[in-house]
């Protein structure tokens, strides 16, 4: 028996994660109305990673876990532009194991994290030679001023997407059963510490203000499908 369930030398996941980060940037602006946050924008990761194991109670990994938001904003004075957040928490995690039973497992994940986080500002051109340069130089200012940059951009080429990344770590606790020797589920409890600077962003080739967002220290928890390779 302990042979048919015997640990997979690759494997890959698929799966959700549920965290609570503080999204005060987006939610408590007084100036721009975002979209409603709720728990499939807010709360709810999708996750994907791959293993590998390298020792005979320990495997190392890739895994990515994604936040994301899109909607129609409010509050701009020339146009209502759609909005894409994007928060990627990426990882190298090392995962020790210790089998209890031969389809039950009980293991312990260490890993860095390099965050990065992406806006989309999407406007429809209204100017009058039809350019639409000023409407989209507008609410970008618009959008930067209601996270508390006041420099103003002159103006804003054909690239549309601001970015910051960080650094962090995490550590989770989880427990993992075979239904079959190929496939699996995985559930596992732990946190993020995000090195997280609104400060940070690049936009344009400025570095720029982005929203306030509390994303250090908050518990996760996460449920995997596991799919046996080799």
């Amino acid at each position: 028996m302990v042979s048919l369930y015997s640990q997979p030398k690759i494997s890959i996941d698929f799966g959700t994660g549920f965290y609570e980060p503080t999204m005060k940037g987006f939610d408590s602006n007084e100036l721009v109305s975002f979209p409603t946050g709720n728990i499939l924008t807010r709360n709810l990761l999708i996750n994907f990673s791959v293993y590998y194991e390298f020792f005979h109670n320990a495997r190392v990994g890739y895994n990515v876990l994604k936040s994301i938001d899109i909607g129609r904003l409010e509050g701009f004075a020339t146009s209502k532009p759609v909005f894409y957040r994007t928060i990627n928490y990426r990882m190298i995690p090392l995962e020790t194991f210790f089998r209890l039973k031969p389809k039950v497992e009980l293991n312990f994940t260490l890993t860095p994290i390099w965050g990065r986080s992406r806006l989309i500002l999407e406007t429809k051109p209204s100017s009058s030679d039809g350019s639409g340069v000023n409407t989209i130089t507008d609410d970008w200012n618009e959008l930067l001023n209601s996270f508390g940059d006041e420099s103003p951009l002159s103006q804003v080429a054909s690239e549309n997407t601001m970015v910051t990344d960080w650094l962090g770590f995490s550590g989770m606790l989880g427990y993992r059963y075979y239904i079959r020797p190929w496939i699996g589920i995985d559930i596992k409890m732990g946190f993020l510490n995000n090195n997280y600077k609104k400060n940070k962003w690049r936009f344009q080739g400025k570095t720029v203000k982005g929203p306030e967002m509390k994303i250090d220290e908050i518990p996760i928890f996460t449920f995997k499908v596991v799919y046996a390779l080799k």
